[in-house]
């Protein structure tokens, strides 16, 4: 476990005092000729500046950023191969600079939980300052969401797990999709999503496959129910649960990457700057003025953010009613 780094300028002040004794030759020996007495200017303290945190925020914009969510009192984005942001509410700083594999986060009311490849879940303690690393198994971890009571996470060859007091355990099993999108409400209430169009509906009994109509990957999946959900993914795939997967029309052909529900609203975004909001059946798109992949948003509150980037410009966007905040390069 590390604490986040924080690089600071620490400036030193000196005070050098001088005392220069001129002694001189009189005009008879043994006589001492002593300058008139001037006095001593009196020194002024002047206090050290206070150390000030290393300006790291234009680091973080040329980072990979994937994903993204937050706590109560700051806002998290992470990369996929580069490091970790934090947003206090007046500037972005790059928190850890490790590259790291990441591409997907969930928060909960302190904590952020983020995964990647290679079985690996990053626990970021926004309280106490600490990252924490676990390498769980030998699989890719694609997607996490947030129980009341820990997370879930899916990845690779229909893996499954849930966060518990003993640590992350198996929580499926005959699942062998790889899986890559997940959205969950309690223990016994959650979807998952993933290769060729499979979607698995977990209910008390345990996880039911759901049939969707279509071959496409799956990328992500979002709802307020196991009986109200979105689902997208590639060539613009955009279904709607209401007791059967139904089609809906998104307008695009790109890849649909992830999505968040706000309010009675879902948020699905893709590559090309993609933004749909759908509301019911009906579908429109909200533009962000960008062309960059966005490949995460999450919902804080009323304000619902979206996270993208495209080689080394990122960018970060807040949706708050009609106004749109944005930071980065893209």
């Amino acid at each position: 476990m590390t604490r986040f780094p924080i690089t600071t300028a620490t400036a030193v002040a000196a005070v050098v005092v001088v005392f220069v004794l001129a002694v001189g030759a009189g005009a008879a020996v043994g006589v001492i000729a002593r300058p008139s007495p001037t006095p001593a200017p009196t020194p002024v303290y002047t206090p050290a500046p206070s150390p000030t945190p290393e300006d790291t925020g234009p680091l973080l914009f040329q980072q990979p950023l994937s994903s993204g969510c937050a706590t109560s009192d700051d806002v998290f984005v992470v990369s996929n191969g580069g490091g970790i942001g934090r947003f206090d509410g007046q500037r972005w700083q790059l928190i850890d600079s490790t590259l790291r594999s990441l591409v997907d986060a969930g928060c909960t009311r302190t904590t952020l939980v983020a995964v990647g490849g290679a079985g690996r879940i990053l626990t970021v303690d926004g309280v106490g300052k600490t990252i924490r690393a676990d390498d769980v198994g030998f699989v890719d971890f694609n997607g996490v969401s947030i129980l009341p009571d820990g997370a879930l996470v899916v990845g690779s060859q229909g893996t499954v797990d849930r966060q518990t007091a003993a640590g992350w355990l198996p929580y499926a099993q005959g699942i062998t999709e790889d899986l890559f999108g997940v959205v969950g409400f309690s223990g016994t209430s959650a979807w998952a999503v993933g290769s060729g169009g499979v979607s698995y509906r977990l209910e008390a009994d345990g996880w039911h496959q759901q049939e969707t109509g279509t071959t496409a990957a799956l990328r992500t999946v979002s709802g307020a129910s196991g009986s109200d959900a979105v689902a997208a993914g590639d060539d613009g795939v955009l279904l709607r649960f209401d007791g059967k997967w139904r089609p809906l029309d998104s307008g695009v052909r790109t890849a649909l990457r992830a999505s968040t529900r706000a309010g009675g609203v879902t948020y699905v975004v893709g590559d090309g700057g993609v933004v749909l909001q759908i509301t019911g059946a009906d579908v429109a798109k909200l533009d962000l003025g960008t062309s960059c992949a966005i490949t995460g948003t999450f919902a804080r509150g009323a304000e619902v953010w979206f996270v993208g980037s495209e080689g080394t410009n990122a960018g970060v966007w807040r949706k708050q009613g009609e106004r749109i905040d944005r930071w980065g390069t893209c």
